[in-house]
This record gives structure tokens, sequence and C-alpha cells, in this order.
């Protein structure tokens, strides 16, 4: 189960990667901003994973995983938040990057995708402030449907 897991994504990892190399560049400052917001992307699908290491610690059976997935899980827990905002850092220096290469663009399907996504990004970070303020179980529910919200149409991004 767990090999899958990884497995699944690492092909993410490399198909966005791939994505990249085979859309090339036109210039030096879009291999910069895409190459940023890679890092970027990787930090998001570690953070999103969190959601599945708690769902296997639901789901599973076996109680030696649920012990090992626990400790896991309180040792990413701690680094969850440093990792959001250095993802979101890194996705500021994407986009300002590519609008700075991009200039009289704004108008193209990826850099208007790329707009609404930091609003989607936004609200993201505000429910997951929310959650850290007081959490329950509607912020909960809200804030990780944000993140799949976000992924999905991160997605889309990417493939335009």
């Amino acid at each position: 189960m767990i090999a899958r897991w990884l497995t699944v994504n690492l092909i993410i990892v490399l198909l966005i990667a791939g994505w990249g190399a085979y859309q090339g560049f036109e210039s030096n400052y879009v291999l910069f901003g895409k190459l940023v917001a890679q890092v970027g992307f990787v930090l998001f699908l570690i953070n999103l994973n969190m959601y599945f290491v708690f769902l296997l610690i639901r789901k599973s059976k076996i109680r030696a995983v649920k012990v090992r997935l626990a400790k896991i899980s309180k040792r990413m827990m701690k680094y969850h938040v440093a990792i959001a905002v250095s993802a979101t850092a890194l996705i500021g220096i994407h986009a300002a990057t590519m609008l700075y290469a991009n200039y009289g663009s704004l108008l193209k399907a990826k850099t208007g995708s790329g707009i609404f996504l930091s609003g989607v990004l936004g609200v993201l970070l505000f429910s997951g402030l929310l959650r850290r303020w007081k959490s329950s179980g509607p912020r909960r529910r809200f804030h990780y449907r944000m993140a799949f919200i976000f992924f999905g149409l991160l997605f889309l991004h990417i493939f335009i």
C-alpha cells in the first residue's frame, strides 16, 4: 500500500518535470520560473500527502502500521506550516518571474489560470490559519477540500 502511494507520488513528480522539459522555455527567466515552481509543487505534494497518511492511519487494521504512521505524521506535522510557507514563497517567486518574463501576455489561459490559482492559494492558506487558531471538524474538512481543489486546478494550470 505504501509502496503504491510512493510510486504514484514519484510518477506525478516525474510527469510534471517531464512536461516542463517537453514544453521548453523561451528564456532563462522562464526556465528559472519553471524550476522554482517545480520545487514548490513538490513541497505542496509533501503537505498534501499528510491527508493520505491520516487516511491510512484511520483505515488500517494492523496496529503496527498505525503506530508507525502515527509517529511519521507526528514528525511531519511539526513542519507542515514551514513547508507551506516555503512552497508559497517559491510560488510567489514563480509568479513574479513569469509575469516579468511574459509581461505582455496577461490574457493567456496559462497566465489567467495562474492568477486565479493565486486567489485559491490565498483561501487555502487562510483556511489553514483558521484551523491553526481553532481546530474543528468543519474547518478541517474545508482545509483539506481546499487543498484538493487547489491541487486539481494546479494540474489544470500545469497542463494548459
